[in-house]
Order: C-alpha cells, then structure tokens, then sequence
C-alpha cells in the first residue's frame, strides 16, 4: 500500500496521495469548518487563530475537544496511511486550517515543522487535505525536495501570524542553489503528505480563487518532546503573539 508514495516520501520529503478523499467527503469537510467558524471561531484569539484583513487565514485549534476534526483523524484508512509513512504507530498532535482567503491569503515563509513541534527524532509528518484546486498562482505549497535529509536547520523569528519562525536566509540561498523547489498542484480531495523536517512554505494568495487546506499532523507515538527545544519555541512565539496584539 502507497508503496510508490512512500518512495517519494523517503527521497522526496514530500508525496501526494491522489483523490484520497472524493468530492462528498470533501463538501462534507467543508460544511463542519464552515459549521466551527460560524460557532467557535469568534471565542479563538491569540495563536488560535489569524486574520487577513478581516477574512481568516488560519486557525490552530481544529483538534482542541472531541470533535468532527478529531474523529475523522481516527479513521482507520487515516491512521493506516499515518502508520505508512512514520513506520510506526501514528498519535495525532493537531489539526488546523490555512483558508488563505482570495486576494488577501497571507504568505507562509520556508520553515520546518518540527522547529515548531519539537518531536524528539523527528518522526512525525503532516497530511494537508486541499479543499482548493492550489497551485503557484493561488498560493500553493512549495517544497524544497529532499530537504528533510539535512536534519533540524536555524531558524529566525518571523513575524508571519500562523507561521512565526523562518529558516535563515542564508540557509535558503543555498538550498536554492542545491536543491529543486517545487509546487505541487493538486485538486479537492488531493493529500499532500510531507515530512516535519522537509522545507516548505508558501506565496500570498493574490488571485481571484480560494486555497483552502486541512491539516491533520501525526507523530511517531512513542516518541517525546524535546522540552527545551519547545521551551524555545513557545517563548518566541508567545513573544510575537503579545506584540501583534499590543499593535491592534
């Protein structure tokens, strides 16, 4: 099963599993976030959620409670798939949206997930659902290929709400010069699956057309948090996050 993704997840940092989910099951996604916006969303503040002028950009907190989000996580083909990739049982440890709304979606600068996660041996990964037909013009997801051999990589303080560190520029420039950056286009019910420690990030969303995505993010379940790497992590982020609200 997935053995020809799972190729390109261990060479690539990154596959793409192909209408894993069908147009219903997509519509039906749709109506639970639209369903959690319209209920929960205006009770989110803070790193919870992200605006763009007034529309929202991102929320973090789909996996907070027993909920739709948390139950369709624990799909069995979910889990299996998970399971496929990490080689080990997966334990999701979010879910979250980037609506990246048309005409004003927010650009998300290059980074790693795991400088985030803070997952000891970095066995964990992300499963991002288009909801969109995404691509380069709308904002879509760009990928370093293979970066995620070259191990944890410096960071920088961002400043990006939903994305508040940034891998060093110099880091960039180089990987610029060795590696291929590309952007995957994928349709509804397409999943991206890529590494926590491939690079990626993504472009404003200046078209006419939505790019909204759902993420579910598994770790390897026996593996524990470096502390004081999150420590880190958590103290630049909440740093951010109490500016940009000083700023309001």
């Amino acid at each position: 099963m997935f053995e020809k993704e799972f190729d390109n997840y261990v060479e690539r940092g990154f596959c793409i599993l192909r209408g894993f989910f069908n147009q219903k099951e997509v519509d039906e996604l749709l109506e639970h976030i639209n369903d959690y916006i319209e209920n929960e969303a205006e009770k989110l503040s803070g790193r919870d959620i992200n605006y763009a002028d007034g529309e929202i950009n991102s929320i973090h907190a789909l996996h907070k409670g027993d909920n739709y989000f948390t139950r369709l996580a624990a799909q069995e083909r979910i889990l299996t798939a998970a399971k496929v990739f990490l080689n080990a049982e997966p334990e999701l440890r979010g879910a979250e949206l980037f609506a990246k709304p048309a005409k004003v979606g927010m650009p998300s600068p290059m980074h790693q997930d795991n400088f985030y996660w803070c997952v000891d041996g970095a066995n964990a990964l992300t499963m991002w659902v288009a909801m969109d037909f995404c691509n380069e013009e709308n904002g879509g997801i760009a990928y370093y290929e293979g970066s995620h051999k070259l191990g944890i990589v410096n960071h920088v303080d961002s400043y990006a709400p939903g994305s508040s560190q940034k891998i060093q520029e110099e880091i960039l420039m180089e990987s610029d010069n060795k590696m291929k950056k590309v952007v995957p286009s994928v349709e509804p019910g397409d999943v991206l699956v890529h590494h926590s420690l491939t690079f990626h990030g993504s472009s404003a969303n200046k078209s006419a057309k939505s790019r909204r995505g759902f993420t579910m993010q598994f770790k390897d379940k026996n593996a524990k948090y470096d502390k004081e790497m999150l420590t880190h992590y958590e103290d630049h982020l909440m740093r951010q996050v109490a500016n940009r609200e000083a700023a309001i």
